[in-house]
C-alpha cells in the first residue's frame, strides 16, 4: 500500500462504481449507502437479548467526501438478504481517535465475543460464528487487520489543503437509529391503554356435528351483557374419525360448517367477521372479532404442535393464533392434552412440547413464541383429572359451591401449577360450575356407563399478562351434545395503543431533537409478501386474503397501487384492494385486503385471460408504487375451479365428465380446441335447466321479467351451480326463479355471443327462412341450443307462461349480443324483431329446426329424455 493513500489496496471507487455490481450480500449491502460511499467488507455478527440471538452484519464504510471510516451495524430482518430494505440500522461506529475493538474474554460466555466503542459511548457487545455462511463475508482475524489498516490509512493520508477529516456524513445513518431509540424513551407520553372484551370458549364436541338449527350454540357463545371485541373459540374431537382424517376434503367441510355456525351465534347487533381458523386433526381455534376492529390488527400467524402418538398423528396438541393489535401482541392457544387419569406427567410433557414447539415466523425469520406475547390465552380440553379421595369425585347439587370446592382441592392442574410444573404465570379465575366430563350424552347426568368414570374439569381457560380482569367464567349445562360441558370466560383487557395525535408532537419533538436531515436514500416499505396464493377459486364465491406493508424509513412513506394500463384500474374486474393508497408514518404497518369475487361481471375476463396465457395463469399482478421510491411487484396467484357458467357451449360438448371434476388447465384444452368434434350435441347444462323448468308448468309464471348480469345473484345460486356442475341427480335445490337466472347466465356469459359469428347478418335478415340458413352454419351445439331453446320458449307463450315481447327483447339482447358500448334503441329493436320470429305462437317450424331440436335432445344423454319427448311433439 503506497503512503498517503486512502483507500488500502489501492481500491478506486470510481472503478467500483462503473462496475455492474453482482447480486452478492456485498452488492446488496453497497445499495443502502450514497454514490461516494464504499463498502470495504461486511462481518457476519450478532447480539444477544434476553434468551434469544439477533443476527446482523458489521459493515465497514468510507466517504470520499469525509475521507473518514465508520463501521455500520445492521439487523437482518430476512436470511439469506435479498434486498437492500431488508436491513435496518442499528448503531454507527465512526473510527475516529476514541475507536475501540477489545477482545478480552475474561469471564465471558463465548470465545467468539468482542465490544466496539467509540465517543465515551458504553460498549456494544457483539458475537461472531467461528464459521462463515457468506463467502463474502471475512472471518474475525481479517476483520479486525481491515479494520486498522482502515483507520491507520485514514489518519496518514495526505488531503488537499482545503479538506479535512469529517464524520458529518453518518449523520444520516445515525438518526434512524436514534429516531426510534428516542421514541421508546419517550412511549409513555403517547402510549395509553383502551379496554376491549375478549371472549374465550372451549368444548370438546366427541365428534358429534351441532350446525342443525335444533342445537343452538348462543347460550354458550352470547353470554353476558356486552358484545365482545374478540371471540376466541376452541374446538376438540371436531371429528377424529379415522374416514375424515383421511379424508382431507371432508374435515375442510365439517369444519367451515362448525365456522359458519360458530359465527352466526355470536352476539347480536354488533358486525364480526373471522379473523383467522387453524386447525390440526380434531383441534380448532377460530378467532372472530368485530369488523370495525380489523383494520388495527397486523403481523397475524397461525401455527401448531402436533401430539398423541409418535408426536405425529395431531389426535393430542395444540394450535394458536397471534397476531398484533394496536400496539399489544395478543395470543390465543387451544389445546388437547394427554387423556386418562394417571396421565399427568404426559399432560405436562404436552404443554411443555406446545409452549416450545409454537413458532409464528415473520419476514422469513422465527420471530415470535407464546411467551412473547403481552396477552395469552390458552384453553381447550387440557384433561386434567380430580384425583381420589374415591367417592368424592361426584358432586352433590350442581349449585353447590362447597361441593365444587371440596372437588377442586383434588385438581391435578392446580396441583400442578402450584409445583410449577405446567403453566407457570398463568392464572385461572374461579370456579364456581360443575366439572365438565364426563356426562351421558344428552343428559346432565355423569357417566353411568360401566367404566363410571370420575367427574373432572377437563374444559379450562387460563391467561397470562398483564391488565386482563376476568369477568366471567362458566359452563353451559344446558347444552348436552356432547360428554363434555362447553366452557366460556370473559375478560377485560386493556390494550396498549398509540394516541396517534400524542405520537405525532412526540415525533415532530424527537425529529427536531436530533437535527434531523433531509434523507438520501428513497422511501421505501417492506411487503409481508409479495405473493397472495388464494387457492382454490369457485365462480360466485369470494375470499379475502390480508397482507401488511411496514414502514422502516425514518420518515413518513405514501404508497398507491399503480395504474397498468391507462384506463384500465389498478388491478383486474375480479378482484378488489383496500385501500388503495395511504401513509404510513415511521416504524408503522397497514394491513391491506385483497378481496377476489369471479362473477358474471368479470368471468368473461378471467375465462379470456387463462386462454391467452401461456403456462400458469396467475390471476393478477398489483403494482405497488412508493412516492419517490421504487416499485413493488405483487403476484396475486391461485387456481379457478371451472364451471359450466361462462363456458362456450361447444367447450361444454366437449367434456366427459361434469365440469366440476375438471381442473383449470383441463378445461383450457377443452376452450382452445377449435375441432368439430363433440361427445355430446348439446350441454348436459342447458338441457338439465329446461327439463326442470319444462316440468313446472303453472310455476313459470312470471319468470323472465327482467335480467341485468351485473344485479346480486340469488341466495340460492350457488346451491344450483353445484348442481349443474356435478351433473347432480338429486333434486333441483332452487326454484323456478333461480332456474331461470341459471339459464339466463348461461346463455349470457360465453365470450362470444350464441348466435355469433352471423349476429349482423341475422339481424338483418328478412325472413324466417333466411335467417335458418344461416342458423343452419352454426356449430351443432349452439344449432341444437337456439333450436331447443326456441320451442321451450314457445311452449312457455303458449301457455301464457310469460309474455311474448318481453320474452323475445330478453334473449334477444342476449344470444345477439354485441361488443359495441353504444348500444341503441334500433339494435334492441332488430334483437326483439328477430327472436319474435322464432317463438311466435302462429311462426311455422322448419325442418332444419326440427333437426337441431331432435338431435340436441338425443345428444344430451343421461338427461331425463321425458321433456325431451314431450317438447318435440
Amino acid at each position: 500500500m503506497e503512503r498517503g493513500s486512502l483507500y488500502p489496496n489501492g481500491a478506486d471507487t470510481s472503478a467500483a462504481a462503473a462496475a455492474a455490481p453482482e447480486k452478492t450480500t456485498m452488492s446488496i449491502v453497497q445499495q443502502r449507502f450514497k454514490a461516494d460511499e464504499t463498502v470495504h467488507l461486511i462481518f457476519e455478527a450478532y447480539q444477544i437479548r434476553g434468551q434469544e440471538h439477533f443476527e446482523g452484519l458489521l459493515t465497514l464504510v468510507s466517504s470520499a467526501s469525509g475521507g473518514t471510516y465508520a463501521l455500520i451495524s445492521f439487523s437482518l430482518l430476512r436470511t439469506p438478504l435479498t434486498a437492500s430494505n431488508e436491513l435496518k440500522i442499528n448503531k454507527v461506529f465512526p473510527i475516529n481517535k476514541t475507536f475501540q475493538l477489545t477482545t478480552d474474554t475474561k469471564g465471558s460466555i463465548s470465545e467468539q465475543q468482542f465490544d466496539l466503542s467509540t465517543d465515551d459511548d458504553r460498549p456494544s457487545k457483539y458475537y461472531y460464528h467461528p464459521i462463515r455462511t457468506d463467502l463474502s463475508a471475512v472471518d474475525f482475524n481479517e476483520f479486525c487487520a481491515k479494520i486498522n489498516s482502515c483507520k491507520k490509512a485514514m489518519w496518514e493520508a495526505e488531503l488537499p489543503s482545503e479538506t479535512t477529516l469529517n464524520f458529518r456524513w453518518l449523520d444520516d445513518y445515525r438518526e434512524i437509529g436514534e429516531v426510534k431509540q428516542e421514541l421508546k424513551k419517550r412511549q409513555s407520553q403517547y402510549i395509553v391503554y383502551k379496554d376491549i372484551i375478549v371472549y374465550c370458549a372451549t368444548w370438546n364436541v366427541n365428534n358429534r356435528p351441532c350446525w342443525d338449527n335444533n342445537n343452538s350454540l348462543r347460550p354458550w357463545l352470547a353470554s353476558g351483557e356486552k358484545a365482545p371485541d374478540i371471540y376466541a373459540i376452541g374446538l376438540q374431537e371436531l371429528d377424529t374419525t379415522a374416514k375424515a382424517m383421511l379424508n382431507g376434503n371432508q374435515m375442510q367441510m365439517y369444519a367451515a360448517q362448525w365456522i359458519r355456525k360458530m359465527v352466526e351465534s355470536v352476539h347480536d347487533g354488533v358486525e364480526y367477521e373471522e379473523l383467522q381458523s387453524v386447525r390440526l386433526s380434531g383441534i380448532m381455534l377460530t378467532v372472530i372479532v368485530r369488523k370495525e376492529l380489523r383494520q388495527h390488527i397486523v403481523r397475524c400467524r397461525v401455527n401448531s404442535v402436533a401430539r398423541g402418538m409418535f408426536n405425529a398423528l395431531g389426535n393430542k396438541g395444540g394450535v394458536a393464533v397471534s397476531f398484533q393489535l394496536n400496539e399489544a401482541k395478543i395470543c390465543f392457544v387451544n389445546s388437547h392434552l394427554a387423556a386418562h387419569m394417571t396421565y399427568v406427567a404426559e399432560r405436562n410433557d404436552d404443554y411443555k412440547a406446545i409452549e416450545d414447539g409454537m413458532r409464528f415466523e415473520e419476514n422469513g425469520l422465527l420471530c415470535r413464541t407464546i411467551n412473547d406475547h403481552d396477552h395469552i390465552f390458552w384453553l381447550g380440553d387440557l384433561n386434567y383429572r380430580i384425583q381420589e379421595p374415591n367417592g368424592q369425585q361426584r358432586p352433590g347439587p350442581m349449585n353447590d359451591a362447597q361441593t365444587f370446592e371440596l372437588l377442586l382441592q383434588y385438581d391435578q392442574l392446580r396441583t400442578e401449577m402450584s409445583h410449577d410444573r405446567c403453566f407457570k404465570g398463568y392464572r385461572e379465575g374461579e370456579i364456581k360450575f360443575a366439572p365438565t366430563y364426563k356426562y351421558d350424552v344428552g343428559t346432565d347426568t355423569y357417566d353411568t356407563s360401566e367404566k363410571q368414570r370420575a367427574p373432572a374439569y377437563c374444559d379450562r381457560v387460563l391467561w397470562k399478562g398483564k391488565r386482563i380482569e376476568q369477568l366471567a367464567y362458566n359452563s353451559v349445562m344446558e347444552i348436552r351434545q356432547s360428554d363434555h360441558k362447553p366452557v366460556y370466560a370473559i375478560f377485560r383487557v386493556k390494550i396498549k395503543t398509540r394516541d396517534e395525535a400524542k405520537y405525532k408532537l412526540v415525533l415532530s419533538e424527537v425529529l427536531k431533537a436530533v437535527d434531523k436531515r433531509e434523507n438520501d436514500n428513497q422511501p421505501q416499505i417492506i411487503t409481508e409478501r409479495t405473493i397472495i396464493e388464494f387457492g382454490l377459486v369457485r365462480f360466485n364465491e369470494p375470499a379475502m386474503r390480508d397482507f401488511n406493508v411496514y414502514n422502516n424509513c425514518p420518515q413518513q412513506v405514501d404508497f398507491m397501487f399503480k395504474v397498468k394500463d391507462s384506463p384500465n384500474d389498478i388491478c383486474e374486474k375480479w378482484l378488489h384492494v383496500d385501500p388503495q393508497s395511504d401513509s404510513l408514518m415511521i416504524d408503522s404497518a397497514r394491513s391491506i385486503r385483497v378481496r377476489m369475487l369471479v362473477d358474471p361481471t368479470s368471468i368473461t375476463g378471467l375465462l379470456h385471460k387463462i386462454c391467452n396465457t401461456p403456462g400458469k395463469c396467475d390471476f393478477d399482478i398489483l403494482i405497488l408504487h412508493v412516492r419517490s421510491g421504487r416499485d413493488i411487484f405483487i403476484t396475486v396467484t391461485g387456481e379457478y375451479q371451472p364451471s359450466c357458467f361462462g363456458l362456450s357451449m361447444e367447450t361444454m360438448c366437449r367434456t366427459n365428465r361434469p365440469v366440476g371434476e375438471y381442473k383449470q388447465d383441463e378445461i383450457k384444452q377443452l376452450m382452445v380446441d377449435v375441432t368439430p368434434e363433440y361427445r355430446v350435441t348439446m350441454p348436459r347444462e342447458f338441457f338439465l335447466l329446461i327439463d326442470y323448468l319444462h316440468k313446472q308448468g303453472d310455476q313459470l309464471k312470471g319468470i323472465f321479467q327482467s335480467y341485468d348480469r351485473r344485479q346480486p345473484l340469488s341466495s340460492q345460486f350457488n346451491a344450483v351451480r353445484d348442481w349443474l356442475d356435478t351433473w347432480s341427480e338429486d333434486e333441483f335445490p332452487g326454484t323456478p326463479q333461480t332456474a331461470a337466472e341459471a339459464l339466463l347466465l348461461l346463455l349470457d356469459l360465453p365470450e362470444q355471443a350464441l348466435l355469433e359469428p352471423f349476429v349482423e347478418d341475422l339481424l338483418h335478415s328478412r325472413s324466417k327462412s333466411e335467417a335458418m340458413e344461416l342458423i343452419a352454419l352454426l356449430s351443432a351445439p349452439k344449432r341444437n341450443v337456439f333450436m331447443h331453446l326456441c320451442m321451450f320458449l314457445r311452449e312457455g307463450i303458449e301457455r301464457h307462461d310469460y309474455e311474448a315481447n318481453n320474452v323475445a327483447a330478453i334473449f334477444g339482447r342476449i344470444l345477439l349480443r354485441t361488443s359495441k358500448s353504444n348500444v341503441t334503441l334500433d339494435y334492441q329493436n332488430l334483437c326483439s324483431q328477430f327472436m319474435r320470429r322464432f317463438i311466435h305462437v302462429d311462426s311455422p317450424d322448419t325442418n332444419a329446426g326440427g333437426n337441431g331440436h331432435a338431435g340436441g335432445a338425443n345428444g344430451a344423454s343421461g338427461a331425463s329424455g321425458t321433456s325431451g319427448a314431450s317438447l318435440q311433439a
